[in-house]
């Protein structure tokens, strides 16, 4: 055993600390849970016209998500303490951070387990109860897919063996960091299929804003969780602040979501007081989150019944869902993609359009974090060029620009302005980002030391992975092959109708372009740097695939997403494959201009580095009286000498 590793020994001998407290709310939230669903029924249903699931079933739906939110919880947030919060050295977990992810690892074996049941319960309560769908295996996905949020339950049962899985297996920091995203998405992927996905006016905001809740509710109960059974003194100093934003994030979250469910009716009928009441918890452990050294027991016990109301309000049809359907264009429009378009003009397109939450969060938040890069090393000295502020801040501002203006909000209608968001998200804000060079900012501002920000940030530039996706094939194959994966197979068409795939598409695009510049002109060193001829025939390469893509999608007679497109119908969109070959037209015309700007940075870069090159010769040179070029003329007076 080396000298930083954990003593498992030791920790398995640390006992998991039972709360009293914790145990009381607990059993709270279950018999909360039982009694409401028994008093119910199959109430909600009968608003829809139809008949509700045998009583077994309607207690045990809700606990089985009761359950699930709690490991899950107990899983992001467990990870977050591990990763985050407690010290590691060396690449190796300490001894409090395997003590966490080994609480972790059986939370998420928990999670895995609830999450399956609870996909099979949802099934059966949406298919009228009928057991023989479970023997028929096509016929149940069949059933998952279709009422979308059992599809998203089975992700995170898949997501959730994993993190079990690794957690059981690693003493690795890395690996645990790992884990972290993929029990992120488990979170995410039940959350944006729910509720906030079936309602119609406002289900675009609504569902970004449970995405976001969903995270910061899950991290913030891992943590009162994780202080709670296994309390640790190097907690308190990094999660604190990471409580605190995840408190506002969640209670921000949450209202925003439930404010587009109840519609209004926050006094009438079920859903709206229920409501209430999860946002008065949240709220009180917001405040002693607030007033506290660190999320505790006093935390959790609010964070627990509020978590079973959460599990409840899901069983319960709020006002959105029980609206009368239009059959309007607007009511078309509501439906499909939550909101309603006006006819498409040159300042509607460009000025504000339809606020898109989630990006508009990211944009604002990478902002703030690289301004406090620039001032930490103003307030000490350090200079910091001007350009690369304006770079990233344009990136943030074109990002923000792209998804939340009259493009953004017609592109999820419109396949040639979706295709001019495309270009904008893969090529403008890429380039911008790495020209700003955001980790060496980080590098330079962050602390020194062997635990914290600076040294997982090493950590993970070193990691293989990082290493195999900068890979200059690897690079050019996602950034390449994206275009042809997503619009020449049914992955585009399937996505459409999902405001959450549009977003991970978006998420993608910027992803793989960034990953695609960075070798290429991104200021901060690669973890596979290449000279800059490699640098140009990447850039060369992908050119004539480029062009390629946009000679195809502009010479081809099948309309991709024709259903969905036929479906919304907009007036001003008489030609489905008019507009799918204007789209073409844009992806080649928007695409060229990028290349060709990153070449000329290119190289201007490749020239100042020759010149730098240069200065630094001409400099040795001048130490050492020029002794290479003696040493040179020598070498080639015994080359004479010897013939």
């Amino acid at each position: 055993m080396s000298p930083t590793s954990p003593d498992r020994s030791a920790v398995r001998a640390d006992p998991v600390r039972v709360s009293p407290v914790l145990v009381v709310s607990l059993l709270v939230a279950v018999g909360i849970t039982v009694v409401f669903a028994v008093l119910r029924g199959g109430l909600p249903f009968a608003a829809l016209g139809v008949s509700g699931p045998p009583v077994e079933v309607a207690v045990a739906t809700p606990l089985a998500r009761l359950v699930t939110l709690l490991a899950a919880g107990a899983t992001v947030g467990g990870l977050v303490g591990a990763v985050v919060a407690r010290p590691s050295r060396d690449g190796e977990l300490g001894a409090q951070a395997y003590a966490a992810v080994r609480w972790v690892g059986a939370a998420a074996a928990v999670w895995a387990v609830g999450a399956l049941v609870a996909a099979v319960l949802t099934v059966l309560a949406g298919t009228g109860s009928d057991p023989r769908i479970l023997t028929a295996p096509d016929a149940f996905l069949t059933s998952a897919a279709a009422l979308e949020e059992p599809a998203g339950f089975l992700v995170a049962a898949v997501l959730a063996a994993v993190v079990a899985a690794l957690c059981r297996l690693t003493l690795s920091w890395r690996t645990a960091a790992g884990a972290l995203p993929l029990a992120v998405l488990g979170v995410v992927a039940p959350a944006v299929t729910g509720q906030v996905a079936s309602a119609r006016s406002g289900h675009d905001i609504a569902t970004d804003a449970a995405a976001l809740a969903a995270v910061a509710a899950a991290v913030w109960l891992g943590l009162a969780l994780l202080e709670t059974v296994q309390p640790g003194r190097a907690l308190a100093a990094r999660a604190r602040p990471i409580a605190l934003v995840a408190a506002g994030t969640a209670l921000a979250g949450t209202v925003v979501a439930e404010a587009v469910l109840v519609r209004g009716a926050w006094f009438s009928g079920v859903h709206g007081p229920l409501a209430l009441v999860q946002l008065a918890l949240l709220a009180g452990a917001a405040v002693l989150t607030l007033r506290g050294r660190v999320p505790g027991p006093s935390v959790a016990a609010l964070l627990v019944p509020a978590v079973g109301l959460g599990a409840l309000l899901a069983t319960e049809l709020p006002p959105a869902l029980t609206a009368p359907v239009l059959t309007t264009l607007e009511g078309i429009q509501d439906a499909a993609l939550g909101y309603r378009l006006d006819p498409p003009t040159l300042l509607g397109l460009l000025g504000p359009g339809r606020l898109n939450l989630l990006w508009a969060v990211v944009a604002v938040v990478l902002a703030g974090a690289y301004l406090a890069g620039v001032r930490r090393l103003r307030a000490r000295g350090d200079a910091w060029p001007p350009g690369r502020t304006a770079s990233w801040l344009g990136a943030c501002a074109l990002l923000l620009w792209a998804t939340s203006s009259g493009l953004g909000a017609h592109s999820m209608a419109t396949f040639s302005v979706h295709m001019g968001v495309h270009m904008i998200l893969s090529m403008g804000v890429p380039i911008l980002l790495v020209l700003g060079g955001p980790v060496t900012l980080a590098l330079r501002a962050l602390p020194t030391g062997d635990t914290g920000p600076r040294a997982w940030l090493l950590s993970l530039l070193d990691a293989p992975l990082t290493r195999l996706l900068t890979h200059p094939l690897v690079a050019l194959a996602l950034f390449v092959g994206s275009f042809y994966a997503l619009y020449f197979s049914a992955l585009y068409a399937t996505a459409l109708p999902f405001h959450w795939a549009h977003q991970l598409m978006f998420l993608h695009f910027m992803v793989t372009g960034s990953l695609f510049f960075w070798p290429i002109i991104g200021v901060d060193r690669a973890p596979r740097p290449l000279p800059h001829l490699g640098r140009l025939a990447m850039l060369l390469a992908s050119m004539p695939f480029h062009a390629f893509f946009a000679v195809a999608l502009m010479s081809t007679d099948v309309v991709i997403g024709q259903a969905f497109f036929g479906q919304i119908a907009l007036p001003w969109v008489p030609d489905l494959l008019a507009d799918q070959r204007l789209g073409g037209g844009i992806a080649w015309a928007s695409g060229e201009a990028p290349l060709v700007v990153v070449l000329l940075v290119l190289l201007v870069q490749w020239s100042r580095a020759d010149s730098r090159d240069a200065t630094r010769r001409d400099r040795h040179a001048d130490r050492d009286g020029d002794a290479e070029l003696a040493a040179w003329n020598r070498m080639l007076a015994d080359l004479s000498r010897g013939r």
